[in-house]
């Protein structure tokens, strides 16, 4: 892989005219920063906080080495390099190097899952604005010399005390978030909560922990009150996989993330899920993001918010009837007071795998790429 890299080197230096685009996160290449996957490319303004350690995961092909550059800043349009790929780190701009699978082929690699995750700390030194780019070579174990892949750039700001909080629970649990320790509480469907679990099945709850791994209708209709952006058979327990929390002051309005990045399905079947959740305290809004590669799971999934409890009250009904939520974005709904917004994903034949337990008719996922947000409107919520 070295002669390769330092073509590709010499060429990204050599060439000054850009093209009118920018190169995306690719299956055969992708990097995701604090929870920045695109699209839009390149990912630019992901927060982080000096001291603090900044989430970074990195696939491709199994047992692919990689190089994660980086420079002071990102090139206006992306270089021709490699094929047709796109180089968007300004090299000029104080280029170096941050992981080097050419010289550490056994450390820096895709491994046998496709997927690298590390979480470096930034320097404690580095000041509240600064800007860095990155951007990550993948190569390719099976293919000729250069075959390699590159990712989409990322372009992180460092930011005024945002707190990344690294979170683990047992299998089928939760960990609890304590919104008081930051002096905050969020508003859930009118009821302000100091704090909230996050479970490793895909979902946050108010009050206690969820270990149900099986969601239902039902369930969610009269279970805790729960924000579930991919509520399945999650599994944390296998190598790659994390739970992580964010808490951001540096905006307007302080914002919560919470993020699950690439997380194994129960008995590490079908593919790995990263996604995430943003709370913006004060207006009480919630954003549910997936990574353009989050892909469908291999068991049923419940994407939505609700109050659960049984409380939705028109007609005399515990819930709602589901909605199509990848259509809330050009067709924005209006929810009565404590209605829910949710849609059950089940693929086919419509049972759940290993146990034939129906569910449901197919339904299938297609929120992969989205962001789907809920503005609070006290008990109720505009669905966009």
């Amino acid at each position: 892989m070295r002669p390769c890299i330092s073509a590709f080197l010499c060429v990204a230096s050599a060439v000054s005219a850009g093209v009118g685009a920018q190169q995306p996160n690719t299956a055969n290449a992708s990097l995701t920063v604090n929870g920045g996957a695109g699209p839009t490319y390149p990912i630019t303004g992901i927060a982080v906080s000096a001291g603090a350690p900044v989430p970074v995961t990195i696939s491709g092909p199994t047992n692919a080495p990689f190089i994660l550059f980086g420079a002071l800043a990102l090139l206006p349009t992306g270089t021709p390099v490699l094929t047709g790929q796109l180089l968007d780190v300004d090299l000029s701009a104080g280029g170096f190097v941050v992981f080097d699978g050419v010289s550490q082929p056994a450390v820096f690699s895709t491994g046998l899952l496709g997927v690298f995750s590390t979480a470096p700390l930034l320097p404690p030194g580095a000041p509240v604005g600064a800007t860095a780019a990155f951007q990550c070579l993948v190569g390719n174990p099976t293919g000729p010399p250069g075959s390699e892949s590159l990712t989409a750039a990322t372009q992180i700001v460092v930011a005024a005390g945002a707190s990344v909080i690294p979170l683990s629970a047992p299998n089928n649990g939760g960990a609890l978030v304590d919104l008081s320790a930051f002096g905050l509480s969020f508003s859930f469907y009118g009821t302000a909560w100091t704090q909230m679990f996050v479970n490793t099945d895909g979902n946050i709850t108010f009050g206690s922990a969820s270990g149900d791994f099986t969601p239902t209708i039902a369930e969610f209709a009269s279970q805790q009150p729960r924000i579930a952006p991919m509520w399945t058979d999650l599994d944390a327990g296998f190598p790659g996989a994390s739970m992580s929390a964010v808490v951001d002051p540096s905006g307007t309005f302080t914002i919560v993330s919470v993020l699950w990045t690439q997380m194994a399905e129960w008995n590490n079947v079908g593919s790995r899920h990263t996604f995430s959740v943003s709370l913006t305290i004060g207006t009480d809004d919630i954003s549910i993001t997936h990574d353009p590669f989050n892909n469908g799971a291999v068991y049923p999934v419940i994407m939505g918010i609700g109050p659960g409890q049984n409380v939705f009250t028109p007609g005399a009904l515990a819930i709602a009837p589901q909605k199509n939520l990848s259509l809330l974005p050009t067709a924005p709904t209006a929810g009565a007071p404590n209605e829910a917004f949710y849609e059950l994903f089940v693929p086919a034949p419509g049972v759940i795998p290993v146990f034939p337990i129906p569910v449901g008719p197919p339904n299938p996922w297609d929120m992969a790429g989205t962001t789907t947000t809920f503005i609070a409107l006290g008990s109720s919520y505009l669905g966009t």
